[in-house]
């Protein structure tokens, strides 16, 4: 037996976009692995027997990633199977082909194809497709010019790539890059009118929509917007048969974080939006598909909306919110350490439909059949979910891990000096020796707004694997434990930084085996400010690394993709407004004070975190003489943990584990 070790990752296999096929014979999904070869996610359709025992790859699907039902046996999705369709593409045309196929005899035929660049569809009804994009509006509309206008215009916006032109807020998206004059667009194409159509007018952005069960209806939302965009959007409904679009909300009031049609109504998870605060929890309203009023149904009081939970063994994207042909709403919450998928219907309480020990990350739900993917103390797997439980049906990584040994999560909950119940996990080092004494590692996860559990993490099972404690907490500011809980609005580094020392302090009491003056500090985007402002407030770690983090507020306010709106409303106001207050929230303030010898690792194009603050914070350290290291990282954005390029998902576990064992094993 060995442990884990940081290439691992590239065994494991990674599960999105599930759907149980229309007669409930089969379901269909997503799996990705990274390949340290091509330094990229190799991404391929599946189909699995509802009992589990054929579980196999769809031929010819290498490569897609998303795909929609069209009846029991046929599938529809987007493939480039020509030279000259690819070889457009690569010269920067808009062009999305979709093909259909059968499963049961594998005949492939092209269905349409539409002048859309990376489309994706779903079915309407039969013969017509809903389709998302991103639409360019700066770009000139070349796909309907002459073919050598087209050339020509083709050449000439490749010129154009060394120039970036803003006049809009935002003007950047963390995993997109510059986005001014991009929307969010949806189309409708009708295959036998063979016939594209927009939907959303040219400023439009979208940010949810769904069908209706019956075809009846599109309903979407989102904002136009010009020059600056509000994240309060409105509900619209388009009728299919009369090609009318109404407004049942109208944007200003609400902030939507998901949106489905049950009977006669839109269901709509949201917020009271009051222009500030990017991390709200959102219950459940009703809006009248005729026209009405929001009406509140159900409040998440002691829960938080959606899975918060963390891991950096998820890849790719499923569904999370859905309304059912059983006239139920199906959804996720997160409540203390778990990840729960709810049942609900208005005028009912939800009904939890598995217990702490799934953590579920997406799910489908057809004709009856309820299929999730998720983790039960290993890698993600596919699992059906009845009155008795959840029960796996497939193994597809059951060979990654079989000859390692494991560090299980050991729950931990203790009361914070205001009363809180605070929960967190400890893993013991592989092979530990309660006679011995161990090093130990504090992570901080981000958010703040998230959650750890008990799901598989690769990184903290290296660093088990390597001979480290490894504890980590739900401080303050965590979801899943109510409004009070998370609620460190303007007071960042105060009460969430309390609870992370008294968890730590509560660790090395129930662990005397942890060698108190062997103690280091690591965590990512929320996570890196925490240890930012660990290292500027503390002397008890021996070792740090600061990842994705944040330093400077004032200096990052507008440099990233969330700081104009979630600045005033996190953390009290604008460098105008609150300058004073946002400069006592900022680790870089205090960097003076720095003793511990520190890693800073960070993506050149992260856009959530500005780049600026882990330079500032380098080089101040630099010049208080503490020993420090910088790895900065091209081609990967905010998620470099969790999806970026799996050669810099290497290099950054390798700089972790140097840095760390430098100081607490080595010295």
């Amino acid at each position: 037996m060995r442990v884990v070790t940081h290439e691992d990752f590239l065994n494991y296999r990674f599960f999105s976009a599930l759907e149980v096929m229309p007669g409930g014979g089969t379901a269909v999904f997503c799996l990705s692995q990274a390949t340290k070869e091509s330094n990229s996610y190799q991404t391929a359709l599946w189909s699995s027997s509802l009992d589990g025992t054929v579980v196999q790859l769809i031929p010819g699907t290498e490569g897609v990633r998303s795909f929609c039902c069209m009846d029991a046996d046929w599938i529809v999705f987007p493939a480039l199977r020509s030279e000259s369709d690819k070889e457009y593409v690569r010269r920067g045309g808009y062009l999305t082909v979709f093909l259909k196929k059968n499963l049961r005899t594998q005949e492939e035929m092209e269905l349409f194809r539409v002048p859309l660049k990376g489309a994706t569809a779903r079915m309407v009804r039969p013969g017509l497709f809903l389709l998302s994009c991103i639409r360019d509006n700066a770009r000139p509309n070349i796909e309907a010019m002459p073919e050598k206008a087209r050339a020509e215009a083709l050449e000439e916006w490749r010129l154009e790539e060394d120039f970036e032109v803003c006049d809009e807020l935002p003007f950047l998206s963390d995993g997109r890059g510059f986005i001014n004059k991009e929307r969010r667009a949806l189309y409708l194409y009708d295959t036998g009118k063979q016939e594209l159509m927009e939907l959303t007018e040219r400023d439009f952005e979208t940010s949810f929509s769904t069908v209706d069960p019956d075809g009846r209806y599109i309903v979407f939302s989102g904002v136009s917007y010009d020059r600056f965009y509000v994240r309060s959007h409105g509900i619209y409904r388009y009728d299919v048969e009369t090609g009318r679009i109404s407004t049942l909300l109208p944007p200003g009031s609400y902030q939507i974080m998901s949106l489905a049609v049950l009977g006669n109504d839109v269901v709509a998870a949201a917020s009271p939006w009051n222009g500030e605060g990017p991390f709200p929890n959102h219950h459940l309203y009703t809006l009248p598909l005729a026209g009405g009023e929001m009406q509140l149904r159900h409040t998440h009081s002691c829960e938080d909306f959606g899975n918060k939970t963390c891991s950096d063994c998820r890849y790719g994207a499923g569904t999370t919110f859905c309304a059912a042909d059983d006239g139920y709403l199906y959804y996720f919450t997160t409540c203390d350490t778990a990840s729960y998928l709810n049942r609900w219907r208005p005028g009912q309480e939800p009904e939890r439909l598995n217990d702490e020990t799934l953590v579920p990350d997406s799910f489908a739900v057809r004709d009856g059949i309820l299929l999730a993917t998720g983790m039960a103390g290993g890698l993600q797997e596919l699992f059906r979910i009845d009155g008795s439980g959840a029960h796996a049906l497939s193994k597809v990584n059951s060979g990654a891990l079989e000859d390692c040994v494991l560090s299980r999560p050991r729950k931990l909950q203790f009361r914070d000096k205001d009363g809180f119940l605070v929960s967190g996990f400890v893993m013991e080092p592989v092979g530990y020796d309660p006679t011995k004494m161990y090093p130990g590692i504090l992570e901080i996860h981000g958010g703040p707004r998230a959650a750890f559990s008990g799901g598989f993490f690769h990184e903290m099972q290296f660093l088990a694997g390597k001979g480290y404690f490894v504890f980590f907490c739900n401080p303050r500011g965590s979801a899943g434990s109510g409004e009070a809980f998370a609620d460190i609005r303007a007071c960042r580094g105060t009460k969430d930084f309390a609870d992370v020392m008294e968890w730590t302090d509560f660790v090395l009491a129930q662990y005397p085996a942890i060698d108190p003056n062997r103690l280091g500090v690591m965590g990512g985007s929320y996570g890196g400010y925490m240890t930012n402002w660990c290292i500027t407030h503390t002397k008890r770690f021996r070792a740090a690394v600061s990842m994705r983090s944040i330093s400077n507020i004032v200096g990052d306010y507008g440099a990233t993709d969330y700081g104009v709106w979630g600045t005033p409303g996190v953390y009290g106001g604008t460098p105008w407004s609150h300058e004073e207050l946002l400069r006592k929230q900022s680790p870089y303030t205090y960097a003076m004070n720095v003793t511990t010898p520190t890693l800073f690792l960070h993506s050149f194009e992260d856009y959530r975190c500005s780049l600026s603050g882990a330079m500032q914070m380098y080089s101040a350290l630099q010049l208080r003489g503490v020993p420090t290291r910088m790895c900065l990282f091209r081609h990967s954005c905010h998620e470099l943990s969790r999806s970026g390029a799996p050669r810099s998902r290497i290099r950054r576990l390798m700089e972790i584990s140097t840095w760390i064992d430098r100081y607490l094993v080595e010295n």
